[in-house]
C-alpha cells in the first residue's frame, strides 16, 4: 500500500470543494433576499405610479368632455340671453352637484356687437391647472325668430 501526501493547497482545494457542494451560505442568501425585495418594491412602486397617472388621466379626460359639453349646450341657447357664470360644482357627467368633484365656470366677453367670445374653466381633482376651452358666438341682428 502507498502512501500519498497531500500537499497544503490540496487540502484547502478539498474543503472549497466540499464547502461548495454543501449548497448556499447565509451571506448568498442575504444578498439574494435583498436583491429581490428591492426588485419588488420596485415593481410596487411603477404599479402605484401608474395607477396615479391613469386616475389622473381620467380626471382629465372627464373635464375635457365636461367643458366640451357644456359649449355644445350654450350654443343651443339664445346668444343674447348668455351671461358668465361663476364656479359650480358638477359630477363626472357634468350636472350640477353640491359637494361634486369637478367645478365649472363660464366667463363671457363681447367682443364686438355681435360677437361674444366664451370661456370654460372646469377644475379637476388633484390638478392645480384647469381645462379651459375657449369659443366664439355670433348673435346675429338679434331679430331670430321674428321673421327677420
Amino acid at each position: 500500500m502507498s502512501i500519498t501526501r497531500r500537499t497544503p493547497n490540496a487540502c484547502i482545494a478539498s474543503r472549497t470543494s466540499r464547502r461548495a457542494r454543501k449548497g448556499f451560505t447565509l451571506v448568498s442568501m442575504i444578498v439574494a433576499l435583498v436583491l429581490l425585495g428591492v426588485g419588488v418594491g420596485a415593481l410596487a412602486h411603477s404599479s402605484a405610479e401608474t395607477v396615479k397617472f391613469q386616475n389622473i388621466a381620467q380626471n382629465r379626460t372627464n373635464a375635457v368632455a365636461i367643458a366640451r359639453s357644456y359649449v355644445e349646450m350654450l350654443r343651443t341657447r339664445d346668444p343674447w340671453s348668455l351671461q358668465s357664470e361663476s364656479p359650480v360644482a358638477v359630477d363626472a357627467d357634468g350636472s350640477v352637484l353640491n359637494g361634486g368633484r369637478y367645478s365649472r365656470a363660464m366667463s363671457l366677453v363681447v367682443e364686438r356687437q355681435n360677437l361674444v367670445r366664451l370661456t370654460i374653466t372646469v377644475r379637476y381633482p388633484r390638478m392645480a391647472d384647469p381645462i379651459t376651452l375657449t369659443t366664439f358666438l355670433y348673435r346675429g341682428n338679434g331679430l331670430s325668430g321674428m321673421g327677420a
